[in-house]
């Protein structure tokens, strides 16, 4: 049985049994990235500016409508979103009991000339400006609160679970979805949307939406933001979940879980070749192309490790 890093609280006795979109798109991509990225803890740092380019892009929109359904004005909001948003992308400052101390810190620098701090407090400004008369309107639950930022544990089956985290559910011309806002670097088309059907994360969105609220969710509203140098633009694409397609897809989950699972208590994730090109090319190609014996030469030189993605955690 392999080691798994101790931190990770949604591994148990070396095998994970709770999943989230992202670990399961690992599985499902290659169980060698897979094992490189979720037990072993490998991970590119560029990239990881892109996953928090887009964590605070997605927080600042969700605080926004969680401040409206307190009753902020959208000025208001706005301004409160914004100032978080610099907060939080202010770093290595020093903290006297728990406050920031004035003068020290700097910008974050994520090293990207599209997602980048200036492009990151533009495009959240913009596309709030751009929605300012959105009909989508955020549902409020039986308790009172908006429907926003919510992070489930989802029990599955034989002691499994699934998780994740849901921005917002909100109603549009009569129908219930589920909201995700997404970030890219791409030309915003039919094309860019049709990527969303089938595709695991929006599955388990709205079948998680449909068994914790108990509300007939038609599938998932995506607004895209396509950050360019000078510019962002936004638009709007949904994807569609039937109940067939949710049992179809829950059913194949469920067998990817148990194949990756049997695979870890073997100690053997193979490669999947032909995941090796997709999207430009795996980050772990370089890697893989090696003989076994300097793999992890090749890793240590190219990666860091020590990356934790815990479906467990709350974001």
């Amino acid at each position: 049985m392999m080691d798994v890093r101790p931190l990770n609280k949604s591994f148990r006795d070396g095998m994970q049994y709770v999943w989230d979109s992202t670990s399961l798109k690992l599985a499902d991509e290659c169980p060698q990235k897979y094992y490189y990225k979720m037990i072993e803890g490998w991970d590119n740092p560029r990239k990881g500016q892109h996953l928090r380019f887009g964590l605070h892009y997605a927080t600042a929109l969700e605080h926004f409508h969680k401040h409206l359904a307190d009753g902020v004005d959208r000025e208001t909001a706005l301004m409160l979103v914004v100032e978080e948003a610099l907060i939080d992308t202010w770093d290595n400052h020093e903290v006297v009991d728990c406050v920031p101390v004035p003068g020290t810190g700097s910008a974050w620098d994520s090293g990207d000339p599209l997602k980048n701090r200036p492009n990151l407090i533009r495009s959240i400004i913009w596309y709030l400006d751009h929605f300012a008369d959105d009909p989508v309107k955020t549902i409020i639950l039986i308790d009172g609160k908006p429907a926003v930022e919510h992070s489930f544990t989802l029990p599955v089956n034989d002691g499994l679970y699934f998780a994740g985290h849901l921005d917002r559910l909100c109603t549009y011309s009569d129908h219930t979805y589920v909201m995700d806002q997404k970030t890219t670097g791409s030309t915003l088309s039919s094309y860019y949307f049709n990527q969303f059907s089938p595709d695991m994360q929006m599955s388990m969105y709205t079948f998680a939406g449909k068994a914790i609220f108990n509300i007939p969710l038609k599938g998932v509203i995506i607004d895209a933001a396509q950050i360019a140098v000078g510019f962002t633009r936004f638009e709007r694409g949904f994807t569609f979940r039937t109940e067939s397609q949710l049992h179809e897809w829950y059913d194949d989950t469920l067998y990817l879980i148990e194949t990756t699972r049997k695979h870890t208590a073997n100690n053997y994730l193979p490669k999947k070749l032909t995941s090796c090109g997709n999207f430009g090319g795996c980050e772990f190609r370089g890697v893989c192309s090696r003989d076994p014996e300097v793999r992890k030469n090749f890793l240590e030189a190219d990666f860091k490790q020590g990356w934790v993605w815990d479906p467990l955690e709350k974001r």
